[in-house]
């Protein structure tokens, strides 16, 4: 039997281990998953263990996606704009890293969904993978607000690198420039974890009355269904979507990677929850 799974810390709340061995009986593989929950000083052991157990593959969650890097073989195209990595596979104990939350997001979207001008809340790893991949699903301009840090005009020169030109990042707090963004926007989409543990939102809900009506509400937080960003979106009509499809679409393309075999999504999602 070979092992596969989920290093991060904490790993106890992951639904990844329901979803993956899943598709892995579905498919009759002679595999496991599991996750794995590795204190952060002690990541480099854990790796040499994992070499040491000829694992298939691993997902990368929170707070390994960049520190991984130093101890993978190879980089694909998107990780290494990212520096950033979720999934990794092993080759003959070749440690192979790449990032499916990107791709995971964009195609949870419905494809017939207006996306000229998205509005991105937050500048944190789930923010910049759904940046770089964003020019790729047909998005024409992206703008991205957050809090004004020390690093700023650094992030500012990231959010231009990472969205190849057509994405800029402004304050959160000028409320002039996110009028006139919210006004015109076909998406919006909170990549922060404001709202995942309590009733907090970064918009108000005069904010979210701007936005036009064909505009979808999209909030990658997937724990807490309905976040009271979404409830405000729903009380105003617009279309909205939680990250639960985004988690099985970014699950079912590292299940691809590894096995190269097409993941059954709809399965997938019933894993999670049930």
């Amino acid at each position: 039997m070979t092992l596969y799974g989920l290093i991060a810390h904490p790993a106890g709340h992951s639904r990844s281990p329901q979803m993956q061995n899943m598709m892995i009986a579905e498919y009759g593989i002679d595999a496991h998953y599991h996750a794995f929950n590795i204190l952060p000083e002690k990541l480099e052991e854990a790796i040499v263990g994992l070499k040491a157990l000829h694992v298939g593959g691993f997902n990368v969650s929170t707070p390994f996606k960049n520190e991984i890097i130093q101890y993978l073989d190879e980089l694909s195209p998107i990780s290494q704009r990212l520096h950033a990595v979720n999934t990794v596979k092993s080759v003959k104990g070749h440690l192979i890293g790449t990032n499916t939350d990107g791709d995971g997001f964009w195609q949870s979207i419905n494809s017939r969904q207006p996306k000229e001008m998205v509005i991105v809340l937050g500048t944190g790893g789930a923010a910049r993978s759904v940046i770089a991949t964003a020019k790729l699903y047909g998005v024409r301009e992206l703008i991205v607000f957050n809090r004004v840090h020390e690093d700023w005009h650094e992030r500012k020169a990231e959010i231009s690198y990472l969205s190849e030109g057509n994405g800029h990042l402004e304050d959160l707090a000028d409320n002039q420039m996110l009028t006139k963004a919210l006004k015109r926007a076909d998406m919006l989409i909170n990549a922060t974890t404001v709202g995942m543990n309590d009733l907090r939102t970064l918009l108000t809900d005069l904010q979210i009355a701007l936005l036009p009506r064909h505009a979808l509400v999209v909030d990658m937080i997937y724990r807490n269904q309905q976040t009271t960003l979404l409830k405000s979106a729903n009380q105003r009509g617009l279309a909205t979507l939680n990250g639960l499809p985004m988690l099985v679409n970014q699950g079912a393309l590292s299940f691809e990677y590894w096995f190269d075999r097409p993941a059954d999504r709809n399965l997938m999602k019933k894993a999670i929850e049930e």
